[in-house]
C-alpha cells in the first residue's frame, strides 16, 4: 500500500551512519525533549491538504537564539525563511578610519589646550568570490543537470553558505531598507540566445580581435570558439577592449585579483536591456469606454534598474535529520537563488534549456539606454548547468511519485521473467532456473581454476529471501570451498567464495586495518605460544615463573642444606647407571599438539576480550571495568580499534563495490524501489577472508581468527550502558533508484518506530547514502513495512530543495497562478482549505492592455517568446494588495520580501508513504524458525569426515574440499605421473583382508618404505616416506565386467601412548601422490584419530560409472614424510572398495609391522 501526500509538518527522524554516532543520536533526542518552544519570524507550516502558511520574512541576521548561529530551534516538521543573511563585512576593498584626539597636559583651552586631531586611513581587501565559487559551496541545483522539468519551472540553486549570496554590496543605500540586493542572480536562456555568431567571433573586424583570445600562448592566430555552456573566458584587460570598440560592451567590474579571469556569457543588448528596464503599469480608457492596464517601459529612465532581483534570493533555516546529503543533530542553513526567467516555451516538443549563475556587480552602472552600437552584453557567470524543458503540460513532480507508486518489489529479476520460466511446462530445467532467479541470484561466466570458461551462479549481498544458515564445518583458507554445486544443473554457485575473496581484497587495499591486524595477530600468537608451553611444563612439574622462583626459594636452600647434612649410607649414594632410565621422551610443544592448541586457544580469548576492553574517563587501564570498546571510549588498544571499526563498516556495507551489493543492474529499473534482506552468511564469509589475512598459511593459528570473531559476537550482544541498547547492525533495506533521487539530494527518508517496539529508542534508519547516480541506498534493523516493526516508509521531498514554478499553468499564451494564505501574526490554529485567490494573465493583452477586472499583466512573454520573466514589481505590489485586502487582520506587512515572494512561488511539498504491502511478505521471518544469533558461525579448523554438510537449497549441495596439508615452511615438490613403478615384491608383510570382495576381482594391499621394500618400517631414524602399495592379485583375464568407483584407505592416528597401535599422530607433509595410474586422484582428509586417503576417478563420467578393471592394474600411491611413532608394535590399517558393477561395499584389514631400527 502507498499513498502520495503534500504535507509539511512531518515527524522528525534520525538519521544513523555508524556506532560513533550513538551518543550524539541520544543526546540530540534529550535536548529535543526539553528545548522550549520558540516561535520564528517566518514559519512554514501545512495542514492535511497540503497548503502553507507563512509569516512576515525576518528582515536582518538574527542574533538571539539558543544554537551555534544564533537561531532559536525548530520544531519538528518546520522550517524559517529569511529575507537575507549579510556578512559581518561586505567583499571587497574596505576602509578604515581611525582619528585620535590629543589634549596638552596642563595647558587651558585658551592656551590651545586641544591640539589638531590625527586622522588615520587603512584601506584592506575583504576576501571574497568575484570571479568564481568557493569548492563545496554549490549543495544542489534544480532542475538535476541534464534532467527534465515543466513549463513553468523556475529552476534555483543552493548553497551551503547562508551569507553568500550577499557578501558583496551592490546598493550601499539598502542598509536602511528591510531588502537587500544580492550579488548573484539565476537566469535560464535558450540555446539560440547565447551562440554567438561567426561574424562576431572570428575575423579581423570581430571585436574579439583586440583580445588575448585571438592569439594563442605562441602570438599565433587561433579560432575563438565558445565551450560547451556557451562561455568565454576573460581576463581584465579583455574585457576593457571590449568596451573600447563598442560591439560588445561589459559591465564586468575590475577585479580583486588583477591576475583572476572570468567566465562570461553573451547577452543580446535588446535581452539585456529588458532585464534593466524599469516596467511601470498605467490605466487607460478605450474608445469604447472600457479600462485597461498597460504594461510598459517607464519614462524617461536614465539608469539601469536591478531592484527586480532583491525578490529571488532568501535563506532557510531547516531540520536536516533523516536527510541524505545534509543530515546532522543541528538544525541546516541555506542560501537559495531562484530565476524569475522561465525556461524555452512550447507546447508540443522539448526544448533544451541553460541556466547561468550570474554576476549583479556593475549592472547598476550601465549607461541607460545602451549605446546604439552595442550588439551584445558580456555578463559574468560563475556556474552553469542544463535540463530539458517539457512542453506545456508535461510531467509533474506528483507524476513522478506515482510512477514510484507502481513499481515496488523484491530485488530480484523482473517478476515477467521469473514467472515465465517457472510456467514452462516439460522443461524442469527452466522451473528450476525461475527458482533460482526468485531467490536473487543470477549466471554469470565463470573461468575454473584449472581455466575452463563456464557459468556459474552468482547472488550478491542484497538478497531478497532470508537465507538459511549454513553448516559450513570449518574456517576457510583459500575461500573455494565455500563454493556450492547445484547437482540439477551441473552450476556451481560461488557466491560466499567470491565474498571471502573479495574480503580478503578489501583488507589486502586497506594498509591501515592490514597493518593493525597483522600486529594484533603477532602479539597474541606469540603471548599464546609461550604461556601454552608454560601450562604444559607445569603439568609436568617442570616449569616455574619467576615469581615462584623467589617464593620457594627458601624451602629450596633448606632442602639443599638437609641434603648437605645427611649421614653417608647406601641410601645416599648416586644411583647407578644401570638403574637410570636409557631415553625420556621429549615433550612436544608445536602449535599442531592438541594440549598446545586448547591451551593457546583459551589464553587468545582472555587476551582479546582484554584488548577490546576500553580504559577509564581518566585514560587508565582498570582490570576491573570489563566494560567493551564501543568506539565511544578509549580501547585498550590501537589495533582492535581499527580492526572493530573496519568490521563494523564491512558489516554496514561500508567499502563494498556497487557489482557485490546488486548482482544485475536490471534487478533496480529506473524509477523503482526495491527492498532487500542482508544475506548474513555473505557478511560472515567476508569477514572471514579479511581475517584470514593475519593466518600464517596453516591450521596452527586458525584458533586466533575464530577468537576474534567470538570478541566480536560478544560485543554486539552488549547493551551499551549509555544508549541503553546493544549495537544496532542492519539487516534490511531499501534501493530507491529515481530521477528524484538527483533532484533531490536530501530527499527526507523516515521509518518510524512504534513506541510499543522492543527498544523503540533505537536509531530507525542505519544508513543512509546515494551510492550511484539517481540510486538511494536505505539500511535497516527491521523488517520494512510491517506494523508491528516498521509501519510505514516515507519520502518526504527537503523543505530547501523545494521546487518553485511561475503558477499552476505556463503555456506560450496564458499564465494561471494562486496565491497563498500568509500570516504575520501568531495563531493557534491556521486556515489553510484553499487559495486566496488566482490571477490570470494572457498573452493577448500584453501590448494592448488587460481588462481591470482580471488584474494587471504578471508576465512577459515578449516576442516570439524573447522575454519569459515575470514582472517583479506589478506582481510585488498585487500580492501584498491582495493578502491586505483577503486577510486584513492576520496580514499587516505593507513591503514583499523575499522570504514572502519565496514563498508564494513554492510547489507543495510532496511525501510518498508505502505501508504494509504483500509483495514484501518473503522478507518476514517464519516464526517458527529459530532466531539467528547476531554475529559470525564460531566454526572449527578441521572437518569431520563423518559430517555431512547440509544442503543450501533444495536443489544445492554445499561441495566440501578437504583440508589442504600443505604449508609454505614444508612445501617439497611430490613425485612427477613418471614416478617409477612400485618393485615387484615377493616377501611382504601384509595380512590378507577379509573375505569380502568381488569374486574373481581382489586387490592386494601393502605399506612398505621407499627405501626399504622388504620387511617391517625401520623405524625411529626420521619421517619416511611411505608406499601405499594397491596392485590386482586376480586373473588378469576376468570374464565379467567389473567397475571400482572408489578406494578409502583409514590410516589409525594418536598418541604414542594410546593403548591402540597408530602409525604417526599428525601429518602436516605435502600430501599424497600418485605413482603411475592417472586415472585416479588420492586425496587426504584429517578427522579425529584417522586420517583419510581416498582414491577417486579423475573424470566425471567414471565418479559415476566406476573405472573398468582392466585399466586398473595397480593404483599405487606414496605419502612423503610420514612421522612414524617410534616404537615396536603392529598397526592395522583398514580399507574400503566401492563398487559400481557390481554394486557393492568390500571392507577389509591388513597389518603393518614397525621395527626399531639397528643402533637407534
Amino acid at each position: 500500500m502507498a499513498s502520495l501526500q503534500t504535507e509539511d509538518a512531518l515527524p522528525g527522524g534520525l538519521r544513523f551512519l555508524t556506532l560513533q554516532h550513538a551518543h550524539e543520536v541520544a543526546k540530540s533526542r534529550a535536548q529535543n525533549t526539553v528545548a522550549k518552544v520558540f516561535t520564528a519570524s517566518t514559519e512554514v507550516k501545512t495542514d492535511a491538504q497540503g497548503d502553507s502558511a507563512v509569516a512576515a520574512a525576518s528582515e536582518s541576521n538574527p542574533t538571539d537564539g539558543n544554537d551555534e548561529s544564533g537561531l532559536k530551534p525548530l520544531k519538528d516538521g518546520h522550517q524559517k525563511l529569511y529575507s537575507y543573511f549579510p556578512p559581518r563585512l561586505d567583499g571587497g576593498k574596505q576602509t578604515i578610519t581611525t582619528t585620535q584626539e590629543i589634549f596638552a597636559e596642563g595647558a587651558t583651552d585658551d592656551q590651545g589646550r586641544k591640539l589638531e586631531d590625527k586622522t588615520t586611513t587603512k584601506t584592506f581587501l575583504v576576501q571574497a568570490p568575484q570571479f568564481s565559487l568557493p569548492d563545496g559551496c554549490v549543495h544542489s541545483v534544480n532542475p538535476a543537470p541534464g534532467g527534465l522539468a515543466a513549463a513553468e519551472t523556475l529552476p534555483h540553486i543552493v548553497f551551503n553558505d547562508p551569507h553568500l549570496p550577499w557578501e558583496r554590496r551592490i546598493d550601499k543605500e539598502d542598509e536602511t531598507r528591510r531588502e537587500r540586493m544580492p550579488w548573484l542572480a539565476l537566469l535560464v536562456f535558450s540555446q539560440d540566445e547565447l551562440q554567438l555568431p561567426n561574424n562576431i567571433l572570428q575575423g579581423e573586424k570581430s571585436p574579439f580581435s583586440a583580445t588575448s583570445l585571438s592569439k594563442d600562448v605562441k602570438g599565433n592566430p587561433t579560432t575563438i570558439q565558445q565551450s560547451s555552456d556557451l562561455t568565454l573566458t576573460l581576463s581584465s584587460a579583455d574585457v576593457q577592449a571590449l568596451n573600447d570598440q563598442g560591439t560588445v560592451i561589459s559591465p564586468i567590474p575590475q577585479p580583486d585579483d588583477p591576475a583572476s579571469k572570468t567566465t562570461a556569457i553573451f547577452l543580446q543588448s535588446k535581452l539585456f536591456k529588458q532585464l534593466i528596464t524599469t516596467y511601470e503599469q498605467k490605466e487607460k480608457t478605450t474608445d469604447d469606454g472600457k479600462t485597461l492596464i498597460v504594461t510598459s517601459p517607464k519614462e524617461g529612465q536614465a539608469a539601469a534598474d536591478i531592484t527586480r532581483f532583491k525578490y529571488f534570493a532568501h535563506v532557510r533555516h531547516v531540520k536536516t535529520a533523516g536527510m541524505t546529503a545534509s543530515a546532522q543533530y543541528k538544525d541546516g542553513l541555506f542560501s537559495v537563488i531562484l530565476s524569475h526567467r522561465a525556461g524555452p516555451l512550447s507546447a508540443d516538443q522539448k526544448m533544451p534549456a541553460v541556466v547561468h549563475l550570474v554576476s549583479l556587480e556593475g549592472w547598476n552602472k550601465v549607461k541607460f539606454p545602451l549605446p546604439s552600437s552595442a550588439q551584445y552584453v558580456a555578463i559574468s557567470s560563475l556556474y552553469s548547468w542544463t535540463y530539458t524543458a517539457l512542453p506545456t503540460g508535461g510531467v509533474s513532480l506528483e507524476a513522478e511519485f506515482e510512477r514510484l507508486r507502481k513499481d515496488i518489489g523484491l530485488l530480484r529479476a523482473p517478476n515477467a521473467m521469473i514467472s515465465k520460466m517457472e510456467a514452462a511446462q516439460n522443461n524442469a530445467l527452466a522451473t528450476k532456473l525461475g527458482r533460482r532467479l526468485r531467490e536473487g541470484y543470477t549466471m554469470q561466466k565463470h573461468r575454473t581454476r584449472t581455466g575452463e570458461m563456464t557459468s556459474c551462479f552468482f547472488r550478491a549481498a542484497l538478497v531478497p529471501t532470508i537465507p538459511k544458515e549454513p553448516s559450513w564445518p570449518f574456517m576457510s583458507i583459500c575461500g573455494s570451498d565455500l563454493q556450492i554445486l547445484d547437482r540439477d544443473t551441473g552450476m556451481m554457485d560461488i557466491t560466499y567464495s567470491a565474498a571471502w575473496q573479495l574480503g580478503k581484497s578489501l583488507a589486502i587495499a586497506d594498509s591501515a586495518f592490514t597493518t593493525a591486524l597483522t600486529r594484533l595477530w603477532s602479539g597474541v600468537y606469540g603471548k599464546c605460544l609461550d604461556g601454552a608451553k608454560k601450562d604444559k611444563f607445569r603439568q609436568l612439574n617442570a616449569y616455574k615463573s619467576k615469581n615462584e622462583v623467589l617464593q620457594s626459594l627458601k624451602q629450596s636452600l633448606m632442602t639443599l642444606n638437609r641434603i648437605q647434612r645427611a649421614p653417608n649410607g647406601p641410601e645416599s649414594r648416586p644411583m647407578g647407571e644401570a638403574q637410570r632410565p636409557l631415553k625420556r621422551e621429549s615433550v612436544k610443544l608445536t602449535l599442531d599438539d592438541n594440549t598446545i592448541q586448547q591451551q593457546g586457544e583459551k589464553r587468545a580469548k582472555r587476551l582479546i576480550r582484554k584488548l577490546a576492553e576500553s580504559k577509564d574517563d581518566a585514560g587508565n587501564e582498570d582490570e576491573n571495568r570489563s566494560i567493551f570498546y564501543n568506539e565511544l571510549n578509549t580501547c585498550v588498544s590501537a589495533e582492535w580499534k581499527i580492526i572493530l571499526g573496519w568490521i563494523i563498516h564491512r558489516m554496514y556495507l561500508f567499502g563494498v563495490p556497487p557489482p557485490y551489493l546488486i548482482a544485475d543492474p536490471t534487478f533496480v529499473p529506473p524509477e523503482s524501489i526495491r527492498f532487500f534482506h542482508i544475506d548474513p552468511n555473505w557478511i560472515d564469509a567476508l569477514i572471514d577472508g579479511a581475517l584470514s589475512l593475519g593466518s600464517r598459511m596453516d591450521d596452527n593459528d586458525i584458533f586466533i581468527r575464530r577468537t576474534i570473531k567470538g570478541a566480536v559476537n560478544t560485543y554486539l550482544e552488549t547493551t551499551d550502558p549509555t544508549t541503553g541498547y546493544r549495537p544496532q547492525i542492519p539487516s534490511y533495506g531499501m534501493l530507491l533508484r529515481s530521477e528524484l533521487v538527483s533532484r533531490f539530494p536530501d530527499l527526507k527518508v523516515e521509518a518510524p518506530i512504534p513506541d510499543s517496539a522492543i527498544e523503540a529508542g533505537r536509531a530507525p534508519i542505519l544508513r543512509q547514502e546515494i551510492i550511484g547516480d539517481g540510486l538511494l541506498l536505505c539500511l535497516f534493523d527491521r523488517v520494512p513495512c510491517q506494523d508491528d516493526e516498521m509501519p510505514v516508509l516515507s519520502f518526504t521531498q527537503p523543505p530547501h530543495q523545494q521546487t518553485f514554478a511561475l503558477g499552476d499553468t505556463l503555456t506560450p499564451d496564458l499564465l494561471r497562478l494562486s496565491y497563498k494564505r500568509a500570516y504575520t501574526v501568531e495563531k493557534d490554529e491556521y486556515e489553510f482549505a484553499e487559495a486566496l485567490s488566482e490571477r490570470t494573465t494572457e498573452r493577448q493583452y500584453e501590448t494592448s492592455g488587460s481588462p481591470v477586472e482580471s488584474g494587471p499583466s504578471l508576465f512577459m512573454w515578449g516576442d516570439q517568446n524573447s522575454s519569459r520573466f515575470i514582472l517583479a514589481d506589478a506582481w510585488a505590489r498585487d500580492v501584498v494588495s491582495t493578502l491586505r485586502a483577503k486577510m486584513p487582520l492576520d496580514f499587516t506587512d505593507t513591503i514583499m520580501t523575499s522570504a514572502v515572494a519565496a514563498f508564494q512561488l513554492g510547489m507543495p511539498i510532496y511525501r510518498f508513504c508505502i505501508g504494509d504491502t504483500s509483495s514484501l511478505k518473503p522478507l518476514k521471518p517464519d516464526p517458527n524458525d529459530k532466531p539467528r544469533p547476531r554475529g559470525f558461525q564460531m566454526l572449527g579448523s578441521m572437518q569431520s569426515v563423518s559430517q555431512e554438510p547440509e544442503p543450501m537449497v533444495q536443489t544445492a549441495t554445499v561441495v566440501v574440499r578437504p583440508r589442504p596439508l600443505v604449508t609454505l615452511s614444508n612445501l617439497e615438490p611430490g613425485p612427477p605421473p613418471h614416478f617409477r613403478r612400485t618393485p615387484t615384491i615377493t616377501t611382504l608383510s601384509e595380512a590378507q583382508g577379509q573375505n569380502h570382495r568381488a569374486t574373481n576381482a581382489e586387490f592386494a594391499y601393502a605399506v612398505y618404505a621407499i627405501e626399504a621394500p622388504f620387511g617391517p618400517l625401520q623405524v625411529g631414524r626420521g619421517p619416511l616416506d611411505l608406499i601405499f602399495s594397491i596392485k590386482r592379485s586376480d586373473d588378469k583375464f576376468l570374464d565379467k565386467n567389473y567397475w571400482i568407483k572408489k578406494i578409502t584407505v583409514q590410516v589409525p592416528r594418536g598418541s604414542k601412548k594410546e593403548k591402540k597401535a597408530t602409525l604417526f599422530e599428525n601429518y602436516q607433509g605435502p600430501g599424497p601422490t600418485m605413482l603411475s595410474n592417472l586415472r585416479f586422484n588420492v586425496l587426504a582428509e584429517n578427522s579425529p584419530g584417522c586420517l583419510h586417503l581416498r582414491l577417486a576417478p579423475r573424470s566425471r563420467d567414471a565418479r559415476k560409472k566406476g573405472v573398468f578393471i582392466d585399466c586398473v592394474d595397480e593404483c599405487s600411491f606414496i605419502l612423503p614424510l610420514v612421522p612414524v611413532h617410534d616404537y615396536d608394535r603392529q598397526v592395522t590399517i583398514s580399507y574400503e572398495e566401492d563398487w559400481a558393477e557390481p554394486l557393492k561395499r568390500i571392507e577389509g584389514k591388513f597389518s603393518v609391522s614397525l621395527k626399531r631400527a639397528s643402533g637407534v
